[in-house]
């Protein structure tokens, strides 16, 4: 059986689950670029969800007359860049099942609490020698403040357990209206009436066609005034112009995003200009080895059942 491996993710503790098997003919390419030549020649493919010009390639090689591909493995959360072009029924795809979900939500707290404690303000006085206690806008603190979670997926789940221990208010926003003990769950339907009552707005969504800009101009003009956004998702789920003209006219308060669109952002683009807005290079996942010890454990997993002809964990399409 020949499976191709490929990614930047969790790439040790992935490549070390694999040796384990040892009748497994095991291709490993350094770059995704590397995979679409040799895909059809493959029985699954283990990758980071390809973006781009590789996900077009591979997504092209395993719709080849007699390619051989049954399973992909995506390391990430997402598998938008395979998906969007066009994946040949037959071919299972799953994901890493939440595994990196508590690194992101971390990180999506720190960023709640970096706007609302002004840290990069006090930051730039730090460096700067200067003792100034005045703010504009003033510090706030979580306490009771309302977190709008919109998906409440692993990530959102991961993000309303942090939250909860800062005495917030949680509403969970999720097409399938998963309970939570931690949340008030309601439909996406009523997005637009949540906007209206959150403080916190925290995009956490799947990119999908039915939510791509589901944070558009109409929504920033339903969104509570003075209202703090984060996004943890992928960039395609916020409109980044209206998201530029919320901030330049002062609704949102703030907004700090781990995604954009496109990735890398342009160093023109202006969006780097909006007032109040952080950029952090979709790094909210890194930094946790636990992560890769999770991620490895499903890959693991996933490849005994596909050896076997059981179903697979973490299932997007089938």
């Amino acid at each position: 059986m020949r499976v191709i491996f490929s990614t930047t993710i969790a790439r040790e503790p992935v490549q070390r689950a694999l040796k384990a098997f040892h009748d497994l003919d095991l291709v490993i390419c350094e770059d995704l670029a590397d995979v679409a030549p040799l895909a059809a020649q493959a029985d699954a493919l283990v990758l980071s969800d390809p973006r781009g010009a590789p996900g077009r390639a591979i997504a092209e090689a395993m719709r080849q007359p007699g390619s051989k591909v049954r399973w992909v493995q995506l390391l990430s959360a997402g598998a938008a860049g395979l998906l969007a072009h066009g994946v040949p029924p037959g071919v299972v795809i799953t994901n890493q099942g939440g595994a990196v979900a508590p690194a992101v939500a971390e990180h999506g707290m720190a960023m709640i609490l970096a706007m609302a404690r002004r840290i990069p303000a006090i930051c730039d006085r730090s460096l700067r020698h200067e003792w100034n206690k005045a703010f504009d806008p003033p510090l706030v603190s979580m306490e009771g403040k309302t977190l709008a979670i919109v998906g409440f997926g692993n990530i959102g789940a991961q993000l309303a357990r942090r939250a909860a221990g800062f005495d917030m208010k949680i509403v969970g926003l999720s097409r399938s209206l998963t309970s939570s003990p931690l949340a008030e769950m309601r439909p996406m339907e009523a997005l637009d009436d949540v906007l209206a009552e959150a403080d916190v707005v925290a995009v956490c969504i799947a990119a999908l066609p039915a939510t791509r800009h589901i944070m558009d101009a109409r929504r920033f003009a339903a969104i509570k005034p003075g209202a703090l956004l984060i996004n943890l998702s992928r960039g395609e789920t916020v409109d980044q112009a209206a998201l530029r003209t919320a901030l330049e006219t002062g609704r949102l308060r703030g907004a700090f995003i781990d995604v954009t669109e496109p990735e890398p952002l342009p160093a023109a683009d202006p969006l780097w200009q909006a007032p109040n807005l952080f950029i952090s290079p979709h790094t909210a996942g890194a930094g946790s080895i636990h992560t890769g010890r999770r991620i490895a454990e499903v890959v693991g997993e996933n490849l005994r059942r596909f050896m076997r002809g059981e179903p697979l964990l973490h299932q997007l399409k089938s």
